[in-house]
């Protein structure tokens, strides 16, 4: 999980409260249009600008029990009208009874319940009125949504993923990351950089990616003056126009990647997708991106065959290559990470570059877990569709495992980005639980290089 997806998920998803809420934007809560000092001029729906859907039931819960579903959406709540987090986090406060009376719309049917104040079993997801297009505006219908809660934290590949479904493919993002060595991809940037998890730093895994399913990226990047942005409006706006959708960097709120759907007052305002969206809708881009991926096709799609014995070399190389340009990489990278975790001296560190260290080895450590668990998804596919790699891929399943089992019971135990405000929180102890953790994945990594490097010899 990354610094974004939880400061995300803290905004966008709360257990069950009391609250109200008026009919129009109330202007007080992140995301409302009423709230915003500069906002794109979008057309909005009337009714709500906001509404509460549960996105979970806590298993044997007041909500749970009572027969509330995944779907439902918060109507009112103690007799005050419900639709937004803002309002939410204040009603709570005034309710003095020990029930309330809750209601809650499934399709067309209103159900009413009685239930506990307070936490009762119920996590929301809130969302916004969709963005109604101009007449004049160039939408690609179809892509599907990004969420961090389908297990695709490779956002790059996620948004590429969704690309690919658009244009009629099935999802496939467990052998993008396999077949990219993106899953089996471990970089350290020296000076505690979030982005060592980007599969577009370091050794290029994403243009793997893309060469895997026959693309090639035309990579465009915001200069430091800006001047070159409209040259790149106009490559989306002719991509989107040939109906290929964009991928692009920092859409909205995060330096996460998304996709770019489609533009509107000739390209000043685009359309969008990312892990961060509030809308069922496409989005609105809040930014300018600052890097865009351009899509087209190669001119010869290599065999699986051949795109596999590639793979294994890439993540071989990977793991045995010390660094990529300023990103150690591979078996290094793991060296370079329990150096700095094990003699850093964060004390000295003021409340800014703390935060930018906590987040880095957070987003890291976590990508670590995530990317290694969707290894084994691929591997566990390629030991079951190709017959002479499944001992060498069982081994593997069996090596990674067994380092997400190191790795696992410290994921809840890093501190948090956002949750920081002094070095006590990353304390002697934990830090060197994480070295030696960090350590006995590095001997599952070495391990796993010999694996790989037989598979690139076969």
């Amino acid at each position: 999980m990354s610094v974004a997806k939880l400061i995300h998920l803290a905004s966008a998803i709360l257990l069950l409260a009391s609250v109200r809420v008026s009919a129009q934007p109330c202007g007080s809560c992140v995301g409302c249009p009423a709230s915003q000092q500069v906002v794109l001029r979008t057309e909005v729906e009337a009714e709500h600008c906001h509404w509460l859907e549960v996105v979970s039931v806590v298993p044997e819960g007041p909500a749970a029990a009572a027969g509330v579903k995944p779907g439902d959406v918060l109507v009112s709540y103690s007799g005050s009208t419900v639709g937004c987090l803002a309002d939410l986090s204040r009603a709570r406060e005034l309710v003095t009874t020990e029930s309330v009376a809750v209601s809650f719309r499934r399709g067309d049917r209103l159900l009413n319940f009685v239930l506990p104040k307070g936490k009762f079993g119920v996590y929301f997801k809130e969302w916004q009125k969709d963005v109604v297009p101009d007449q004049d505006a160039k939408v690609i219908r179809g892509v599907p949504a990004l969420s961090w809660h389908d297990g695709k934290t490779n956002s790059f590949i996620g948004a590429l993923d969704a690309v690919l479904q658009q244009q009629g493919g099935d999802s496939r993002y467990q052998y993008l990351c396999g077949i990219s060595g993106a899953a089996f991809r471990s970089h350290f940037f020296d000076t505690w950089c979030p982005s060592s998890p980007d599969p577009t730093v370091g050794f290029n895994t994403a243009s793997e990616a893309l060469a895997a399913v026959g693309l090639k990226a035309d990579w465009l990047h915001v200069s430091s003056d800006g001047k070159n942005k409209p040259q790149i409006v106009a490559a989306i706006k002719k991509s989107i126009d040939a109906g290929v959708p964009v991928l692009a960097l920092g859409l909205l709120e995060k330096p996460e990647w998304g996709v770019v759907t489609g533009y509107q007052k000739n390209g000043e305002e685009l359309f969008c997708r990312t892990y961060f969206d509030q809308r069922k809708g496409y989005e609105l881009a809040g930014n300018f991106p600052s890097a865009v991926a351009i899509l087209s096709r190669l001119p010869k799609l290599p065999s699986e065959t051949e795109r596999l014995r590639r793979s294994f070399r890439i993540v071989a190389e990977n793991l045995a290559t010390e660094k990529y340009g300023e990103y150690y990489s591979g078996l290094a990278a793991f060296d370079k990470w329990v150096e700095r975790v094990r003699t850093d001296d964060f004390a000295q560190l003021d409340s800014a570059g703390l935060a930018t260290v906590v987040q880095a080895n957070f987003w890291t450590f976590d990508r670590l877990v995530a990317d290694r668990q969707t290894g084994i998804e691929y591997l566990t596919w390629l030991a079951e569709t190709h017959p002479e790699y499944r001992p060498g891929a069982a081994e593997l399943v069996e090596l990674y495992r067994q380092e997400i089992e190191v790795l696992e019971p410290l994921r809840g135990e890093l501190p948090c980005p956002g949750n920081v405000t002094s070095s006590e929180s990353w304390a002697r102890e934990l830090r060197d639980r994480q070295a030696l953790a960090l350590i006995a994945a590095r001997t599952c990594e070495e391990r796993a290089l010999a694996l790989w490097q037989s598979l690139a010899a076969e």
